[in-house]
């Protein structure tokens, strides 16, 4: 109380997701349905019935209807509610540990009753309860992990920093003595931003925070023992709270079109109406000639008779009255239960779901289910959703040298068939004197010590086998991502000169000695210039790795071996030489480590390289120990420490590149922060030591600078050097041009065209590209930069621009030392995805980040360009050389093929380097069918709207397309041009946070749960685990959901209409008086209860077409595209058969049951019974696809009338008067002229069909 009183504009923890209360619930509930105009169109008819002239209905049973409808929705709103409240009544009775300084101890207290400013500790595996600030961590090193699944979906660990100290280097914490001031941002939903600055007490600097020593609500303490911090946040303004944005809610194309067709069901209601009007004048003015009129018109109050004009205009408003049915009020209702089917549907097909990662496919948007059948374009990102995300290092450039990297990746087996033949040269070695030479296996002679070979675990292997554990595979689980095959010239040239002897200015160094200190500092880049948090199996904290001693042989593996190795000798034993014995065989087979992985163990070659000599004696001219572990005073582990350690990154490449350098021996090590001071620990190759580096600051990586530094002090003379990755275009347009030497200019040069050279051959095989740079920095450079950084820090206004000028003012001047290629590979079933989705007639369109030859190659790859497709590359500098080429390139079209053939399918590649801005919205027809893939530089950042026409123009004439270098803006604003310009279905599809614009403009967006997080799915309508799936949702489920949509809509239109198209045929016998000879009930629960049920299983469960002929053939979705089962023609197509079957069911009971005795209630319950047979059956004859369900539902619903009918006539003949229906369905049910009649008007309605 205390605490709020003084601060009042601070909320409480405490959380409230639902929308009601106990008292609010039954006002604030109707006010939200009467917003649907349907509901609202019949509280104003119930209103009108109310009227003693206008009366048509009973007044209770004309409310009947509506207070079904809004009663199934309210039941429905009011169980989600309670199901929101269970949940808050759980999170908010939750106990955490919050400090009191009363007694200067933590006490437990409920989550809702924390407050801004209390001080808690949260222990490991615990559940942060609001957005604290860390200010201890039980971890020495001032760091804790958090797993953030709860928040964005994303499973791996991320790493969270102390404040630096104002205090000192002490480690304790004392709550009591926190006095500091700390100045944040207002509450905001961006998850990954966060700046503040703390004030301390004494008054001295400000001390800047930012997301590094956030932990936001939902996120889960990991490896840390406990942390203590600040609540900064609570409640409904804590980041989470912020991001609960419920489900998303779209309008499919089909309901825009379906009110659409309500309209004019209004329209149609309001000319039978004014037909009624106009009719009851005329009958009115026609009889008020003859005796008695008062008995056919009805009077004024004072007993005279009403005037024609007056009675025509009662009867306007009586017959919206009576034709109410008309306009179908359960539709909606009805297309929300089928929409909740389908989802289920999709959500139980097995053939959606991910084995090998668990993942079943999501749909998180309920309502536009039927829109999958109707894309038109689909917008693919490229990595992680075309490829697998799996990144293998494949080959790199340093100091304009290529290093191939020939043997990485190669396969074990494949391995073991091209070379078994060299290793037989060894067999000599075992033959005769294995026990002699067994020394070479476990000894530690280091000449035969070397292996090529290098893993994760950077361990060494001689002709024989060690069995490790695999690390660093908890969160990319294929060996493939994490083991590296070091290319022999370079990995010479790394351990031939120790790190150490290297002066710190390279640029002063002689030749040899310059190009492998580019090498060392090309690895101590991949090491070092990153966000990877090194973790392990358990929950403490890991803080080293090192390499494990790799001379020992695990004799436990002889046995498999054996077996293994029997098997491939007999089947290849084509390929060995006839003169080893069984044993040199066992050898020569399998020159392999062993690897133990998580569920799974491979065999990996131990000389890659063919040409390399192994000495009998175990003796080369090289001594370096390779595998040296680290001392016993904290440079090393044990082979069981290092066997729990894991890399864990937030970027795939960002953990190949480290896996890279761990292969080389640059070991990632350790990570820690004393006293506000955060170092990074690398081991050294070659028991080269290891190296502890200040790091001074982070330049985190952001999609508009394309790069990440990290700038670091060196251990060994204190220079300050900035180490920098990025993408090409946006390191080499950094690069120093300041030499003023011309001949070391002439190298730079060089350096930088050789590096150009391999960056595009790198592409040209579809690998992804990064350019690795330094700069090394003065004290006075870094001091002036420190200054101005600091400030941007501290302002909170402009702190996002101030901090990205600082980024860009350090990152310049630099240094080029190389660059990498990165292999990823396409998923599974991705060309066949995609020739699929372009036989069913959908354009498809990649829009990627990657540069342009890389683009190509996976375009390739994937069957988006073929070999015979014409290429078109749309490269320019300016918006004005852009225009002319757009110009040049369309004027060529036409003379090629004429002047804008009208098409219907598209390829193109496109992407651009300039500036555009939005156009207003432009239509544009059909498309080209002749391939026209145009491939570009780099895609635009808004699109100018003379250049955008004519890139739509050039677009809209192709069959794919592919553009490059697009920003995560730049995708959503492409895919909206198009969008807008052609008005076309659309999907999205994205596996990253740079999806997550595209994937939200788009009409569906798909996000896939890959390596790159969650936030794509987080965004997303639909989640997916792998490309391929989107194959079967569209063109099966897509196909279907619309099918089914589209017929139920139309089927509901047409029974509403035959219904109310038999009560108007009426009036013409009745003088248009607004009669009726329909019981009353029935003419309200018609539709509410006899017919419902068998369109909504229908809706859910009802396939035109099989599963497998609709992937066998992917033209038929074009049924969708085209939007042929619900075009305005077919609905007046429903209407007029509606207008059919009532004349044939009106007219034919009318002379069947002319002159008999039956009266005006029993003729109206066989009009009745006919309707429901005929409109029943008429479902029946549109149903494909017949289940047990369909049956009892068709079947169930003619009892239900039959059971109703009956029972009602007994019980309640007088319920509503003037009506009195005792026993008639019981008389009539008992004559053969009843069952006569049925059976012929339903076979002469129903013969058209």
């Amino acid at each position: 109380e205390k605490w709020e009183r003084k601060h009042p504009l601070y909320k409480k923890n405490k959380v409230r997701t639902t929308k009601y209360t106990i008292l609010s619930f039954l006002p604030k509930n109707l006010f939200e349905q009467f917003h649907r105009f349907a509901n609202f169109y019949f509280v104003i008819l119930i209103g009108l019935n109310f009227i003693p002239q206008l009366n048509v209905f009973g007044k209770e049973i004309s409310m009947l209807p509506l207070i079904a409808v809004l009663s199934m929705q309210g039941l429905k709103d009011a169980l989600e509610d309670f199901n929101r409240y269970k949940n808050d009544l759980g999170v908010n009775n939750t106990y955490i540990e919050v400090y009191q300084s009363s007694d200067d101890k933590y006490h437990k207290m409920k989550w809702s009753d924390l407050q801004v400013g209390d001080i808690v500790r949260v222990v490991c595996n615990s559940v942060i309860p609001a957005d604290i600030l860390l200010l201890h961590s039980s971890d020495p090193d001032g760091i804790c992990f958090i797993e953030t699944s709860n928040l964005d979906g994303e499973s791996n660990l991320k790493q969270r920093m102390v404040v630096p100290k104002h205090w000192g280097d002490n480690h304790e914490f004392y709550p009591k003595e926190f006095k500091s001031i700390i100045e944040c941002q207002t509450p905001n939903n961006e998850i990954y931003k966060f700046h503040g600055n703390m004030i301390p007490a004494n008054g001295g600097e400000k001390i800047s925070v930012n997301n590094s020593n956030l932990l936001l609500r939902g996120c889960v303490i990991r490896n840390t023992d406990y942390v203590e911090g600040i609540v900064l946040y609570a409640g409904h303004e804590t980041k989470a709270m912020l991001n609960n944005n419920g489900p998303r809610y779209k309008r499919s194309k089909l309901e825009r079109r379906m009110n659409t067709d309500v309209i004019y069901c209004v329209v149609l209601l309001l000319v039978m109406c004014l037909i009624g009007s106009v009719g009851n004048g005329i009958w009115a003015s026609n009889m008020s000639n003859i005796e008695q009129a008062e008995l056919f018109i009805p009077n004024e109050e004072n007993g005279e008779a009403l005037n024609p004009a007056l009675s025509g205009f009662y009867m306007f408003w009586t017959m919206v009255i009576l034709l109410q049915v008309l306009i179908p009020i359960s539709l909606y209702v009805s297309m929300e239960i089928v929409k909740w089917g389908q989802v289920h549907m999709i959500n139980s097909d097995i053939d959606l779901y991910h084995k090998e990662t668990d993942t079943p496919i999501r749909c998180r948007a309920l309502n536009i289910t039927e829109d999958l059948g109707q894309i038109q374009y689909v917008f693919s990102d490229k990595t992680g959703t075309l490829t697998e995300n799996k990144m293998i290092f494949r080959r790199c450039t340093i100091g304009g040298v290529d290093y191939p990297h020939a043997a990485n990746g190669e396969s074990p087996i494949t391995f073991l068939i091209l070379n078994c033949e060299q290793f037989c040269n060894f067999c000599c070695f075992f033959s005769g004197e294995y026990s002699k030479h067994r020394e070479a296996f476990s000894g530690r002679n280091d000449s035969i010590r070397r292996s090529y070979r290098r893993t994760q675990s950077a361990s060494l292997n001689l002709l024989g086998y060690v069995r490790v554990k695999s690390i660093g595979i908890s969160l990319f689980e294929s060996v493939c991502e994490t083991d590296v095959t070091p290319d022999p010239v370079l990995y010479e040239k790394l351990i031939s000169t120790p790190y150490s002897t290297f002066a710190c200015n390279e640029a002063s160094a002689a030749v040899p000695s310059l190009e492998k200190a580019r090498i060392w500092d090309f690895f101590i880049n991949l090491a070092i210039c990153n966000t990877v948090v090194i973790s392990n199996d358990s929950d403490d904290s890991v803080t080293a790795s090192t390499t494990p001693d790799p001379y020992s042989v695990s004799t436990s593996i002889i046995p498999s071996l054996f077996l293994l190795s029997t098997i491939l000798f007999w089947s290849n034993r084509h390929i060995l030489p006839s003169t080893c014995p069984p044993f040199i065989l066992l050898i020569t087979l399998f020159p392999f480590q062993q690897i133990s992985t998580p569920g799974a163990e491979t065999y990996k070659p131990l000389f890659p390289n063919g040409n390399h000599a192994i000495p009998v004696n175990g003796n080369t001219n090289n001594s370096a120990n390779i595998g040296a572990h680290f001392n016993e005073d904290g440079t090393g582990l044990t082979d069981e420490e290092l066997s729990k350690i894991r890399y864990e990154a937030e970027s795939p490449d960002e953990a190949a590149l480290v896996y890279a350098a761990h292969a080389y021996g640059c070991v990632l090590a350790h990570r820690s922060s004393h006293g506000g001071k955060e170092s990074v620990t690398i081991t050294l190759p070659d028991g080269g030591g290891k190296l502890e580096f200040e790091v001074l600051h982070k330049l985190p990586f952001d999609s508009t600078r394309k790069r990440m530094s990290v700038i670091v002090r060196d251990p060994r003379n204190g220079q300050i050097t900035l180490y920098c990755k990025g993408a090409d275009s946006a390191i080499l347009s950094a690069l120093r041009r300041d030499q003023q030497d011309d001949v070391q200019f002439g190298k730079f040069r060089l350096l930088e065209l050789l590096t150009k050279q391999y960056l595009d051959k790198y592409g040209r095989v579809g690998l992804r590209t990064l350019c690795i740079s330094k700069r090394v920095l003065t004290e006075a450079e870094y001091s002036e930069w420190e200054q101005l950084h600091r400030a941007a820090e501290r302002d909170l206004e402009n702190r996002d621009q101030m901090m990205i000028n600082s980024f860009v003012r350090m990152e310049d001047n630099l240094e080029l030392l190389g660059a990498t290629g990165i292999e990823d590979r396409l998923q599974d079933g991705v060309p066949e995805t995609i020739e699929a989705l372009r036989q069913a007639g959908i354009q498809v369109w990649v829009v990627t980040g990657d540069k342009r030859e890389t683009a190509t190659n996976i375009g390739r790859s994937c069957r988006l360009i073929h070999q015979n497709d014409e290429v078109i590359e749309l490269i320019t500098e300016t918006p004005e050389a852009l225009s002319e080429l757009l110009d040049t390139t369309i004027s060529s079209q036409d003379n090629k093929r004429g002047k804008l053939p009208e098409i219907q399918h598209q390829t193109s590649i496109l992407s651009f380097n300039v500036s555009f801005s939005l156009p207003n919205s432009t239509s544009y027809p059909t498309i080209d069918d002749k391939d026209l893939p145009a491939l570009g530089q780099s895609a635009p950042d808004t699109l100018v709207k003379e250049i955008a026409d004519k890139f739509v123009l050039l677009a809209r004439r192709c069959r794919s397309v592919l553009c490059c270098r697009a920003t995560p803006l730049q995708k959503g604003m492409v895919l909206k041009l198009i969008k807008d310009k052609l008005h076309v279905m659309t999907l999205a599809i994205g596996d990253g946070a740079n999806d997550v614009s595209m994937i939200q403009v788009a009409d569906i967006g798909v996000g896939l749960s890959g390596q790159e997080g969650m936030q794509a799915v987080m965004s997303s309508d639909y989640a997916l685990a792998q490309f391929r799936f989107l194959k079967k949702l569209l063109l099966v489920h897509g196909h279907w959901n619309y099918a089914r949509l589209a017929s139920m809509v139309l089927y509901f239109f047409y029974k509403n209409a035959a219904f109310v198209f038999l009560i108007f045929w009426f009036q013409i016998l009745c003088g248009f008086s607004g009669g009726n000879m329909i019981e009353q009930s029935y003419l309200l629960i018609f539709n509410l209860i006899f017919t419902s049920v068998p369109p909504l299983v229908n809706g859910v469960l009802d396939k035109d077409i099989d599963a497998a002929t609709l992937l066998k053939k992917p033209e038929l979705y074009m049924q969708g595209i085209k939007d042929e089962l619900y075009l305005q023609r077919t609905f007046w197509i429903n209407m007029l058969d509606a207008l059919y079957q009532s004349l044939i069911i009106f007219f034919f009971l009318y002379v069947i049951y002319l002159d008999t005795e039956v009266g005006l209630i029993e003729w109206g319950t066989v009009v009745t019974t006919a309707a429901v047979f005929v409109i029943l059956i008429h479902l029946g004859i549109e149903t494909k696809t017949w289940t047990w369900i369909h049956w009892v539902c068709q079947i169930g619903s003619v009892l239900v009338f039959f059971a109703y009918s009956l029972i009602y006539n007994i019980v309640c003949a007088t319920c509503l008067p003037p009506s009195n229906p005792y026993f008639v369905m019981e008389r009539v049910i008992q004559t053969g002229q009843f069952w006569f009649s049925i059976l012929l008007v339903t076979a002469v309605a129903l013969f058209p069909r």
